[in-house]
């Protein structure tokens, strides 16, 4: 008697399900490479599996390390220098953090690298969403991360903003960051680069809550 195969659009099954197994096992070697999981690490939990990541090259241009699902991109870390710098931004913002990394690799840095980006926003080569977007970044020396783990220790800093291009602090009715005392920085949001396309309330935490649950 010849032995009946079943067989779904032209492969056989256990052929079709291996190849799923074998796509499935590719995509988390892919979710626990060292690169990637620090990469997320300033996301909250529940929003690290969807983000896209990318690393950028010397030029400041991203290559991409993993598509995203939720709109977040995360920029993983530069190997090879001493700080530890990881962030995450939304997509309709990511242009905008790319740009500033393609001017600073030119030699184009400070209020420079702020009036040619501007200059090129009100010209509509660079684009800026129409509603606030979130940030997340985690800074510090490369000595407070530690990659068998993948955690930080309190050298690291951990914050989130929320960016709102070219409103000032006083039409958010918040301090700017020139008027609030270093104390209360970690106590209340206050906004930085108030009225410039980087403006953005910061979200800081007490240094005894930088190792909380979600950065690891």
């Amino acid at each position: 008697m010849t032995e009946s195969r079943v067989v779904i659009g032209g492969p056989p099954v256990g052929i079709l399900l291996a190849i799923l197994g074998l796509f499935g096992s590719s995509q988390a070697v892919q979710l626990k490479t060292p690169e990637i999981a620090a990469a997320v690490l300033p996301l909250p939990e529940d929003l690290r599996n969807g983000s896209a990541i990318v690393r950028l090259n010397s030029a400041g241009v991203s290559e991409s390390l993993r598509s995203g699902t939720n709109g977040m991109v995360c920029i993983a870390d530069r190997p090879g220098d001493d700080s530890f710098d990881v962030r995450c931004y939304h997509k309709d913002f990511i242009s905008v953090v790319y740009r500033s990394f393609q001017l600073d690799s030119e030699g184009v840095r400070g209020a420079k690298l702020y009036d040619r980006i501007e200059a090129e926003i009100k010209a509509g080569t660079l684009k800026l969403p129409g509603q606030p977007t979130a940030g997340y970044r985690c800074l510090g020396p490369a000595s407070g991360y530690d990659a068998s783990t993948n955690a930080v220790s309190k050298e690291i800093r951990c914050w989130q903003s929320i960016h709102f291009p070219f409103r000032t602090a006083h039409e958010m009715g918040l301090m700017d960051e020139k008027e609030i005392p270093d104390n209360m920085r970690a106590k209340m949001p206050y906004v930085m680069s108030s009225g410039r396309f980087w403006s953005h309330v910061m979200i800081e935490h007490q240094r005894n809550e930088q190792n909380a649950d979600h950065l690891h």
